[in-house]
Parts: C-alpha cells; structure tokens; sequence
C-alpha cells in the first residue's frame, strides 16, 4: 500500500503542511519537529509525489524535444545523449517526441496537461507550419536547433552553428593542399537552409576556381550514406579530373568512402574526402575522417540552458547563439598526386555508376 503525507504527518504527530515545509526545505520549522518529520519519513519509507510538488509549483520540470531528423542518425543519437545529461543536471526530464503528423496535438497535450514547461526542435521538426503556430499562440517557451529559417519564428530563440563558413572553411583546405577538382555530395541546393552548399561554392569562386556542375551530386534520399555511396560511384568514374571530395555530412562521407573503396582507389593519395560534423565514428573509420567539427555537447548544454531561462523568465529576450566550428585534420586529406589519377580504364565505372543515380 502507497504510503500518502497524511500517514507520515500522523506519525510525526503534526500537520501535512509541516511535513510538506520539511520536504521541500523550507524555513520556519523547529528542529525537533523537522527531525520528527525525517524519522517518520525514514521509518515509513515515504517517497514524495514529485509531480505533485511540481503541480503545486506550477511547473513540470520538463522539457520537450521534438527530433524531426532519423533518431538513427548519428547527430540526431549524439543530441539526445547529451541532452538527457544536460536536463538532468538542470534538474529536468527530458521528454522525447517523434516528428510526424500529429505531433503539434501531442506537444500541445502535453503543454496544456503540465507535462512539459517548454519545447525545444531541431530543423525538421521546426518546419512543421501548425506545431509552430500552436507554439507562438500559446506563448510557451520554445527554442530551435539549427533553423533553417531565421524570419518564419517571432517568438523562439535559436542555438545554431555557421554552417556557411564552416563549409567554406573545409573547401579552403582543400584549396590549400593544392586540390582544385573538388566534388560535392550533398542534400539539394534548393533544400531549406543548404549553407553547407553555397560554402563549397564562395571558396571556389575566391580562389578563382570555376567548377563544372557535374562535379556536384545532390540527392534527397533519406539515408545519407546512401548519397554519399551513389554520389562517389556516379562522379568518381566519369571525372577522373577530381582529386578530392566535400561530403555535406560525415554519414554521407562515410557512403563516399566505401564507394571509393569499392571502386579501388586510394584515401587520400587518390582521392582526398572530407566530412562535417565530427561524429563518433569519423575518427575510428578507415582512414579516420577530416571533418568539421560542430560541439554537439555545447549545443545541447547551452539549448538546455537557454531554455531553463525561458522557463523561469517569460518575459526575456529571445536569443539567437551562433557556436563556432573548427576543421578537424586526420587520414582521409592529402594534397593530390602530381601525375593525377588518369583516365578510367575498363567496364567497372559505367555498370558501378548505374547504380549511383538520384532517384529520389
């Protein structure tokens, strides 16, 4: 049988409220009274309804994350880890919604209900029209990840990374090792928020590099890899020019290599491939992956913060953080062989590259 604070204010011989001011640690109770209070706590092993306490404080003491991405993406896996910790530490839950066509009424729920004191979303998730909407009219604290618009949201406030630079940044790298033939395999230029594209595309330009588009592989297959893998077997046969590659993602990079793989070149003395994002696998892969770093863990810590502030102070200024990235330099980069890599010989390419078409 559930032990209730009426039992424990029985035994200690005292008021529920006094059991309730010990609970909570407040002022104003004797001390033998509050010792009271303890040895009958200790002695009936009464757990406090924490909810309940939350209710009567008008709070929930949790946060809502709303992931419109694969929760099998590494990035996606990555956030929620250190955002479990992040909320923990704040003295928060954390309550995982999944992106789809009724999540707007189930946040919703939650936030009328007194489940959650706030939302938080990633890019996808924060393309959702109506979760949006509900959001703002309720005029309940929510924040974004990465947006891939900055002018759609009046009232969030935003935790992102330059994407543009960053990208731009890995580019100029590999303009500076030398390499002037640079594929892209990446998510469509025309898809919301693409920096990562027109990165690869101003440090090009500033070099005085004028691509051909058909060094450029874009696709809106859902599994990166999957784009990384048919990128490279569509590119990689058909221009024997390029000597290194810019994948949008570390999971497209990783398709990338393995078609490279397949195919039989060399990472990085035949073909250099560089990342961005810094997953956990990019430095244990073979070779382990040039990339860019974004500090998923200062996202996380300081999204969490931001909206602990939001809770606590409705009425403050909404904010837009931009984190730095860093180009993070291992295996898979190497200026390009002098002699290049020189025509493609034989049947493979063509049946190989069939294969690597978008279509999608």
């Amino acid at each position: 049988m559930r032990v209730t604070l009426e039992d424990v204010a029985r035994v200690a011989r005292v008021s529920t409220k006094t059991v309730s001011r010990v609970i909570n640690n407040e002022p104003a109770v004797a001390a033998d009274t509050r010792e009271r209070v303890v040895q009958a706590i200790r002695s009936l092993n009464y757990v406090p309804n924490s909810a309940a306490r939350n209710l009567s404080r008008g709070r929930a003491m949790a946060i809502g994350l709303v992931v419109g991405w694969s929760v099998n993406s590494a990035f996606s896996s990555m956030l929620i880890d250190a955002m479990l910790q992040d909320t923990l530490h704040k003295g928060y839950s954390l309550v995982l919604f999944s992106s789809n066509q009724g999540t707007a009424g189930r946040v919703t729920k939650a936030l009328l209900g007194n489940q959650i004191d706030g939302v938080i979303m990633d890019s996808a998730a924060a393309n959702d029209p109506e979760l949006i909407a509900q959001l703002e009219a309720m005029k309940r604290p929510h924040l974004i990840i990465h947006p891939d618009f900055l002018d759609r949201y009046s009232r969030a406030s935003f935790v992102r990374i330059d994407n543009f630079e960053g990208a731009k940044k890995a580019t100029e790298y590999l303009l500076g090792l030398g390499h002037r033939a640079i594929g892209l395999v990446s998510y469509p230029p025309d898809r919301p928020g693409n920096e990562r594209h027109s990165g690869y595309q101003a440090a090009l330009a500033e070099a005085g590099v004028t691509p051909d588009p058909a060094w450029v592989y874009d696709c809106s297959l859902e599994l990166p890899v999957q784009i990384g893998y048919k990128g490279a077997l569509e590119l990689v046969p058909h221009h024997p020019e390029l000597t290194a590659i810019f994948a949008a993602t570390d999971e497209i990079a990783i398709g990338v290599l393995t078609a490279l793989w397949q195919l039989g070149m060399r990472i990085p003395e035949d073909v250099s491939v560089v990342g961005f994002d810094d997953i956990s696998l990019a430095s244990v892969i073979t070779p382990p992956l040039t990339t860019v770093h974004q500090p998923i863990d200062v996202i996380s810590r300081v999204a969490v913060e931001l909206m602990v502030e939001m809770i606590e102070d409705p009425g403050g200024a909404r904010k837009d953080v931009v984190l730095p990235t860093s180009l993070v330099v291992r295996d898979s980069s190497a200026p390009p062989r002098s002699e290049g890599r020189g025509p493609w010989v034989g049947d493979t390419p063509n049946s190989l590259s069939a294969q690597g078409r978008c279509l999608a």
